[in-house]
């Protein structure tokens, strides 16, 4: 079996990225051949990373003449739908699409993105959902609900000196001088709706609420690719105007995510829109206790608060900190599974019609 993987291999670091370094990693250890074909244009020294430095015609092309059985894409246009479906019924090669959000009304989407759907019926494309709202979504768009496995994207980390050496020095003194540390991440500054997706507002206004009770609380926010740095700046002056410059601490370096976790006390994810959070499965794989948003379904364990209520957010984050030893202890009982297992399956049960 070879498969090759099409999305962003870290740096930078995100969501998406990390899913895709430890899928690699994962099925490299099960002696499966796998290459990537990284949309970053992030230079990086990895084996069997290809960086794309043109176009989608120009992968399409790569993959034609390739002999990868199974192409795994994690991002979605119609434009990729489109080519991936005719390189499946030009080559038989299966594919498949993961779709680790989809924000789409299935009733707003354009001609262009109808007939996308259309094709991929025809090839026999596979897609993954990190969520069941997910696949409804793309079910009533014609895709056959025996096409669509829902998987969440988490995948257990396999701790490394090297990464948790590789946390700027300045973030262990942070942590090490705070109590309690709450934790949060982006994989850059992004808006849906005209509001802060990631709700670093909401960060900022619960680091001041909860510096009243706790005074020696410590915010490490890691944005490893900025983005916006108009509304960065914004949130610079918003810090200081709350009072909480020693407190706050945005962490701009790329790294892993996973070492200033397990770090934490607590793990917040103040999304206004959502797929899964790979981050907030990853908090309660450590145990530290998770809130988030309720603004689609979360890995078990997470305590959720109303989205962009303030009020709500920090009297759920007050009563974990009030009541920890019982928020830690109730996670105990949660056993997240490991869906690398799950996607092997897939990837099985793809290459046995292949006859692979």
């Amino acid at each position: 079996m070879k498969i090759s993987l099409v999305g962003v291999y870290p740096p930078p670091y995100g969501g998406r990225s990390i899913h895709i370094q430890r899928l690699k990693k994962r099925l490299e250890e099960e002696g499966v051949t796998c290459t990537i074909y990284d949309n970053s244009g992030v230079f990086k020294k990895e084996n069997n990373v290809i960086i794309m430095k043109r176009t989608s015609t120009w992968l399409i092309g790569q993959l034609l003449h390739g002999t990868e059985n199974i192409i795994h894409c994690h991002n979605y246009s119609p434009k990729l739908l489109i080519l991936f479906s005719l390189l499946s019924l030009l080559k038989g090669k299966r594919v498949i699409f993961a779709l680790h959000s989809f924000r789409y009304s299935p009733e707003d989407l354009d001609l262009w993105d109808k007939f996308a759907f259309w094709l991929v019926i025809r090839a026999r494309v596979y897609f993954i959902t990190v969520g069941p709202e997910i696949k409804e979504k793309i079910v009533s768009l014609g895709v056959k609900p025996e096409y669509v496995e829902v998987i969440p994207s988490f995948i257990p980390p396999a701790i490394r000196e090297e990464e948790i050496a590789g946390i700027p020095q300045e973030v262990w003194y942070f942590i090490d001088n705070h109590s309690p540390v709450i934790s949060a991440n982006a994989f850059k500054i992004s808006f849906y709706n005209d509001q802060d997706l990631y709700g670093i507002d909401m960060c900022l206004d619960l680091c001041a609420n909860l510096k009243k009770d706790y005074p020696q609380t410590g915010f490490v926010f890691c944005l490893p690719d900025i983005g916006d740095y108009d509304y960065f700046h914004k949130m610079k002056q918003r810090i200081a105007q709350k009072g909480i410059e020693n407190n706050f601490l945005f962490q701009t370096e790329p790294c892993q995510f996973y070492p200033i976790l397990m770090k934490s006390d607590v793990f917040v994810r103040p999304t206004n829109t959502d797929g899964y959070g790979v981050s907030i499965a990853e908090a309660i794989y450590f145990k530290v206790p998770a809130v988030a948003s309720d603004v689609c379904p979360r890995p078990e364990g997470t305590i959720l608060f109303k989205s962009r209520d303030i009020g709500d957010f920090t009297l759920k984050v007050e009563d974990v900190l009030d009541n920890y030893e019982w928020h830690k202890k109730s996670l105990g009982a949660v056993n997240l599974k490991d869906n690398f297992k799950k996607i092997m399956k897939v990837y099985q049960s793809l290459g046995e019609q292949q006859n692979i």
